[in-house]
């Protein structure tokens, strides 16, 4: 039905809806619509042509902050020659309440057992202290939680004396 439509006037009624075909748009539409056509035209040839990438900025950004962190731990370790410091004292009594709070639900409340295996006795990975302390700091697999994040250090030196004291 449109197709057959001749439009002879500048304005036109069909279905309830009147057209008006005089007035066009304002210029300053046109023209800000042929400005940001020229600017996106701009934008795109810029960062198409000028050799930017997302990537090469990363990689900046990522040099930057390895070099600062870099930094810092240079800052922050003790220089060469230098003392570092004290060793820990371990506490069996102290270690003794941490187990009662960290280990007893799954090592049993006298370290005999349960969940966790008897900690009298021979143990899985071995009875040295650095085996224990190992075990404590990062856990191990099958069920030994890691501690490492958790306990400070004084406090893992304090639990691993306790275990090795149930001998």
């Amino acid at each position: 039905m449109l197709e057959e439509h001749k439009h002879k006037h500048a304005t036109h009624d069909f279905d309830g809806i009147t057209e008006n075909r005089v007035n066009s748009p304002p210029a300053y539409f046109n023209v800000l619509f042929y400005g940001l056509v020229l600017w996106g035209i701009a934008f795109m040839a810029y960062f198409l042509f000028s050799g930017w990438s997302s990537d090469a900025e990363f990689q900046v950004k990522m040099e930057a902050h390895q070099q600062a962190s870099q930094q810092a731990s240079a800052a922050a370790a003790p220089a060469a020659g230098t003392e570092t410091a004290a060793p820990v004292k371990a506490d069996p009594e102290a270690g003794k309440i941490l187990f009662a709070s960290n280990c007893a639900v799954c090592h049993g409340a006298n370290a005999e057992g349960g969940i966790g295996p008897n900690l009298h006795g021979e143990l899985n990975y071995g009875r040295t202290k650095e085996a224990v302390h190992e075990s404590i700091t990062k856990g191990r697999p099958k069920g030994m939680p890691a501690f490492g994040n958790q306990l400070s250090e004084q406090d893992r030196e304090n639990l691993t004396a306790f275990v090795l004291s149930l001998e």
